[in-house]
C-alpha cells in the first residue's frame, strides 16, 4: 500500500511558519525533532489526514525570485519532495537497490527513531520513503 505521507516546505523561521499555518489553516504542530549534526529543525503540522513538514536549516538559501512567481514556478520541474509511507522499509530499500534506482541517501534514522531514505525520480526529484 502506498499513500502520500506529507508535503514538505523549507522555511527561514520555524516558529513564524508554525504560527502562520496554525492561524490561517488550523494546522497543529504534532511533532518536532532535529538533525542537529546538519543544523536542521523539523516540525510536523497536521489537520485531519493532511500533514505538512517544515524544515528550518541554520544555514538556508532564500527562495529564488523566479520561484516566487506562480507562472514561472509552475514551469520549473520539481518540488521539495513528497513522501510515501512504507510497511516494510528494509525490503523496499533492498528491492530499489537491486533495481539500480538512484538513491539520494542511504537508510537514515531521525532522533525519534523514524527510519527513512530518499531516492531520485528520472528528473532528479526527491522522493522520501518512510516507515511509520
Amino acid at each position: 500500500m502506498l499513500k502520500i505521507a506529507h508535503i514538505a516546505l523549507s522555511v527561514s523561521n520555524l516558529t513564524k511558519s508554525i504560527t502562520f499555518y496554525h492561524r490561517h489553516f488550523g494546522l497543529i504542530c504534532k511533532e518536532k525533532y532535529a538533525h542537529r549534526d546538519i543544523g536542521l529543525k523539523i516540525a510536523i503540522l497536521k489537520k485531519g489526514d493532511f500533514a505538512l513538514e517544515l524544515f528550518e536549516f541554520k544555514k538556508y538559501k532564500p527562495l529564488p525570485e523566479y520561484r516566487k512567481d506562480l507562472d514561472t514556478d509552475l514551469r520549473t520541474i520539481g518540488v521539495k519532495h513528497f513522501s510515501l509511507e512504507i510497511g516494510n522499509i528494509a525490503r523496499l530499500y533492498k528491492k530499489l537497490k537491486r533495481a539500480k534506482v538512484s538513491f539520494a541517501t542511504d537508510m537514515r534514522v531521525f532522533d525519534n527513531g523514524l527510519r527513512y531514505f530518499f531516492i531520485k525520480d528520472p528528473d532528479g526529484n526527491l522522493v522520501e520513503m518512510m516507515e511509520r
